[in-house]
């Protein structure tokens, strides 16, 4: 409970100095002990994946400290990971046998779902809740139960209710980075459910298995249910003689039956460990062929945190994990194979390529045209930044024209003839440069010399591409040309970026792809809504409804604002039964309904909801988009 909050490379640090300690003290524990190895089941564990917790070892840790904690729950999830799993988990009647309700704590009749939930014994999970908890929840996060007669009873405001220990609740919060007090925090299991570089990677690695390799993501999965059915075994077999010696009277020789236990349960021990061994073989073989497909995992983790940034250029380009996952697997299933099957480091390239053009496709659709080419060099950055070949110093220097300063030039503005066209903005900048950034040692001293050379640069209308004087073009990396041409030319920066992303990434990167509504259209699923955000004076409905007429398609339409909520709500039930399209036009009107929105997004259900159905949205760019639709 104590490591909850924290992300999981903290958690394994933290691990890892306990384990040292306990080491050095020389108090008896056993090797590499964790949290997954002591207490977690690896079959109920898989049936927890199944629901939809995700793979990786840190959201284990949290559905152990979930499903083993005293205290009720109360997880960090931005990215809506656990929220999706608790709904998954609560409508298997195996694990929530009466079902759960979810709740707001923003909702005016909360308090009787949570009355119904504990008299019921229904799961009850309220979203969205955020740094201040209602203090009518104090008895439930308290447990403070009583017995009244044989009945176990708690107080919710003025009511007295019989208590069901079938009763479990559940807290999530959107907000990334939260401040708890600890009078909030000793009443919960506090849970960092936020996704993690790392924690990405291992969930991508997972569907890397599931969609490339489906036979071995199997086996492995049959691995780990006969593991756990041997385990069983063996502990039932220790079990049994525990008993038998326990109750066993008079001399254990004469004991026949006890005997001849002994003898067949030594067998079946044999049997099993030497079946565990084998497992281990295959299992550490498994997990080496997985381990080769890792480096798709990476990149794909590195372009997911490269499209998150984009929320602080416009509140309007957020996206969601899911979405994301469903495009990853999308471009496993329909990415080139190589000639050999055999080559993995072949078939990497090949999948790195192909994702990382599929997501600037789809990624660009959404982006206004000023912003395309910062989102290129953005991809560009993050990759060459996971490769290790971006020098932190001069990225940050390219961006904000500061750098710690690490050796002193001591030299002041020139001032001879000839010199006239240098600005103070600009030797300021060239300072700055000169003493923070590696590659520039003794840089200004040869600017000075080579005043009019640099001149000729600065008054040329080429300066991105012409050759830096003194020999500086074969000794600068392109990031270092551009924070020259920072310096001395900034209004040659758009070329320069242009440059760096098609010489690392290709022309097309730089060349972002029309839209098109007929594609948007066909890589789009009747659970994820179509959105079209606008600007001033655009108005995509003509496009949309000539698209809609040439597919035959019947489309109800309405413009949202107040009171044509309940509206908008009848007419998306429609939709899903009947198969039609529905287009509700500027959402930003109505920021108050966009909640239950969201809701209504969340319980589309592919199951029962029409194949033909789709949900088209229009907004302005609005913080109150929700980022799950």
């Amino acid at each position: 409970a104590y490591l909850g909050p924290f992300t999981s490379t903290f958690r394994a640090s933290l691990t890892d100095r306990w384990l040292e300690d306990l080491k050095q003290l020389q108090l008896p524990h056993t090797p590499g002990v964790d949290i997954v190895n002591t207490l977690g089941d690896p079959v109920i564990i898989r049936s927890w994946n199944i629901c939809g917790l995700p793979t990786d070892t840190h959201s284990t840790q949290n559905g152990i400290i979930m499903s083993e904690a005293r205290r009720w729950p109360l997880l960090i999830d931005p990215q809506t990971q656990a929220n999706r799993y608790i709904k998954n988990l609560g409508r298997d009647k195996s694990s929530a046998p009466n079902g759960i309700e979810v709740v707001k704590q923003s909702d005016k009749n909360y308090i009787r779902a949570l009355e119904n939930g504990v008299r019921f014994g229904k799961w009850v999970l309220m979203e969205n809740v955020g740094e201040k908890l209602d203090a009518s929840l104090e008895p439930v996060l308290q447990q403070q139960t009583f017995r009244q007669g044989s009945q176990l009873m708690i107080r919710l405001g003025d009511s007295t209710i019989p208590y069901n220990e079938s009763f479990r609740f559940f807290m999530t919060t959107k907000l990334p980075n939260p401040h708890y007090p600890p009078e909030v925090a000793v009443k919960v299991s506090l849970l960092n459910f936020s996704i993690t570089p790392k924690g990405l990677e291992d969930q991508l690695l997972g569907v890397v298995m599931v969609t490339e390799l489906p036979e071995k993501e199997e086996k492995k999965n049959a691995l780990v249910v006969n593991n756990a059915r041997m385990a069983k075994e063996l502990k039932d077999i220790e079990d049994t003689i525990l008993h038998m010696l326990s109750n066993s009277t008079g001399n254990i020789l004469d004991d026949q039956e006890l005997i001849d236990t002994l003898s067949s349960s030594k067998v079946t021990s044999i049997e099993i460990n030497e079946k565990v061994a084998e497992a281990k073989i295959t299992e550490r073989e498994l997990d080496e062929e997985r381990e080769r497909y890792r480096p798709v995992a990476f990149r794909g983790s590195l372009l997911f945190f490269a499209i998150a940034d984009l929320s602080q250029i416009d509140p309007m380009y957020q996206y969601s994990l899911q979405m994301f996952t469903g495009l990853f697997r999308n471009a496993i299933l329909k990415s080139e194979h190589p000639e050999d099957p055999n080559d993995v480091a072949k078939r990497i390239d090949l999948l790195n390529d192909f994702f990382t053009y599929m997501l600037y496709q789809n990624i660009c659709r959404s982006l206004f045209e000023k912003d395309k080419l910062l989102f290129s060099f953005t991809l560009v950055i993050k990759v060459l930044q996971g490769d290790g070949k971006v020098d932190d110093t001069t990225w940050r220097f390219l961006l904000s024209a500061q750098a710690p300063k690490i050796r002193d030039c001591g030299m002041s503005k020139p001032t001879e003839p000839g010199t006239e066209w240098i600005t103070n903005q600009m030797w300021s900048e060239l300072v700055t440069m000169s003493e923070g950034l590696a590659a520039f040692d003794g840089f200004l001293e040869s600017f000075v010399a080579h005043a009019a050379e640099w001149q000729k640069l600065f008054g040329s209308e080429t300066a991105n591409e012409d050759p830096l004087p003194d020999g500086y073009s074969d000794r600068l990396s392109m990031l270092d040309h551009m924070c020259v041409i920072r310096c001395l030319r900034p209004d040659k920066i758009i070329e320069c970026v242009q440059t760096f992303v098609s010489a690392h990434f290709g022309q097309r990167f730089i060349e972002p792809p029309p839209f098109d509504i007929e594609q948007s259209f066909g890589d789009s699923n009747l659970s994820t809504p179509l959105i079209f955000v606008l600007t001033s004076g655009s108005d995509p409905t003509k496009d949309f409804l000539t698209f809609a007429d040439a597919g035959g398609r019947k489309v109800s339409a309405i413009s949202l604002g107040q009171g044509q909520g309940p509206l908008a709500e009848s007419l998306i039930e429609q939709g899903t039964s009947r198969g039609s399209w529905v287009l509700l036009q500027n959402c930003h009107l109505a920021a108050s309904w966009m909640m239950k929105l969201e809701q209504i997004v969340e319980e589309l259900d592919p199951a029962t909801v029409h194949k033909d159905f789709r949900l088209w949205l229009t907004s302005m760019p609005s913080k109150a988009f929700p980022v799950s639709v």
